[in-house]
């Protein structure tokens, strides 16, 4: 079931994965590897799905943080604003998370909302094996309506 929520501001550390569409399938996995490999005490993890800009993706492979949290070496610090999301609860293979989010951008389509390229993508674990996530794209906000 689509639903739309509100999220508060959150903090992610993680590895930067910069790539075209074709080269994602070999970079992101090889960034939850390595993050997986160092110690980071984390046990929330995500994947943020950044901007799309000439053929580049940029996602971030990591990890909810307190803002305090002190940043390992190679990793970057991103602040999730707090805005509007749609969100759609996927339950199986990794495999199939994309149409995950094709059925939320159709929702959005017909729903008559703009979503965005800004997703967030909840329920990562070592070793990659299927189970629950909580897949969001970000809407844009409403116009200001006065009167």
């Amino acid at each position: 079931m689509t639903e739309t929520i509100d999220l508060p501001e959150m903090i992610a550390i993680g590895f930067l994965v910069e790539a075209p569409w074709n080269e994602l399938p070999r970079a992101v996995p090889a960034a939850w590897t390595r993050l997986f490999e160092t110690d980071t005490g984390a046990t929330s993890f995500l994947e943020v799905s950044l901007s799309r800009e000439g053929g580049v993706y940029r996602e971030l492979v990591g990890y909810l943080a307190a803002k305090k949290t002190e940043v390992p070496d190679g990793m970057t610090r991103i602040v999730i604003p707090a805005q509007r999301y749609l969100r759609l609860h996927h339950d199986g293979p990794l495999a199939d998370i994309a149409g995950g989010f094709e059925k939320l951008y159709a929702h959005a389509a017909v729903a008559g909302l703009k979503a965005t390229d800004y997703k967030l993508d909840f329920g990562y674990a070592p070793g990659l094996a299927a189970g629950r996530h909580e897949l969001h794209v970000a809407l844009e906000p409403e116009p200001l309506r006065i009167g």
